[in-house]
């Protein structure tokens, strides 16, 4: 059993940051317990406990290796093209930059394994339940329009 200690800021500021830090830690993880505490200060933070055993690794994450654009396919080519134009669109819509949404390499993983669902593709390295609760179903339109 391992321990790892959070602290999630309850600011504006930092709370999603802060979260999608814990989550991407909790899918690569399994929860034996957690104990929490809100500790007030000038920033007021939950400080959270986490025992916890690391997941075995599935199949997928053997191929959520990332990869260079120049490796894939002319078919993950055009898939890439097409999740970069979703991205692309997701960025004018939400006024981020394009890499905040998703960096080449995680277009690249997701184009070459073509995820057919959102636990799939929750697999990618770099995905967390985060962003994919936030893009997922969109994701698995754009494969699935390819």
């Amino acid at each position: 059993m391992k321990v790892k200690i959070f602290k999630i800021r309850v600011s504006e500021e930092f709370l999603e940051s802060d979260q999608e830090l814990i989550n991407n830690f909790l899918a690569q993880s399994e929860v034996l317990h957690t104990n929490s505490k809100l500790i007030e200060e000038e920033i007021n933070y939950w400080s959270v406990l986490i025992s916890y055993e690391e997941k075995k690794l599935k199949n997928i994450s053997s191929k959520a290796i990332p990869i260079s654009e120049d490796e894939l396919s002319e078919e993950e080519t055009i898939i890439y093209n097409k999740l970069k134009d979703w991205r692309s669109e997701k960025a004018k819509e939400t006024q981020l930059p394009a890499y905040i949404i998703f960096h080449n390499a995680h277009l690249v993983s997701i184009a070459r394994y073509k995820p057919n669902n959102l636990e799939d593709l929750e697999q990618i390295n770099g995905l967390g339940k985060s962003k994919t609760e936030k893009y997922g179903a969109e994701i698995i339109e754009v494969l699935e329009n390819a």
